[in-house]
């Protein structure tokens, strides 16, 4: 009896998007968006709706803020999941902190610079701008946190599906 081969790394990738394309993920990614994006928004730029110093940058600056949120969601899911057939196997643990605190830690910086990286650099730091600077790493390690706990759900509600249909 030969032992099967391992999976490729093509069919590892495949698996992993098939996981977490899938509507109850993409629907918890796009909830991620609206909620997340909008406190982004309120944190970010709130401050300038509220003194009606509305520029086109801070405008557009509003209109693609919710796409990290559904990003990182999305990749959180997808770094969470594997190949494995067991739903229990996904469920998040250190693992999923550690790469939430890696994505955190690279998209929060991302954010921090697109956002406050004018007043950071012009020396200029209000209590506010810190505030902001402090909060805003928290944001993606959440959703990214939030995107696992949306695979290992999906994937768990597939296994019971497939386990009352047997």
């Amino acid at each position: 009896m030969q032992p099967e081969p391992a999976p490729s790394l093509q069919d590892h990738w495949r698996t992993r998007l098939r996981r977490v394309c899938t509507p109850p993920v993409l629907r918890k990614a796009l909830l991620a968006a609206g909620v997340v994006g909008t406190l982004l928004v309120g944190l970010n730029q709130g401050d300038l709706f509220w003194s009606g110093q509305v520029s086109g940058r801070v405008l557009v600056n509003s209109l693609l803020t919710p796409i990290i949120p559904f990003c990182v969601t999305m990749l959180g899911a997808f770094l969470n999941t594997g190949t494995t057939v067991r739903a229990e196997a996904l469920r998040p643990g250190r693992a999923a902190v550690r790469r939430s605190i890696a994505i955190a830690l690279i998209v929060g910086s991302a954010i921090i610079a697109l956002n406050q990286g004018d007043v950071l650099l012009a020396g200029a730091i209000t209590p506010l701008v810190l505030v902001k600077v402090l909060v805003t790493p928290c944001v993606p390690f959440c959703v990214s946190l939030f995107g696992a706990y949306a695979a290992y759900r999906s994937a768990l509600s597939d296994q019971q599906k497939a386990a009352s249909i047997s």
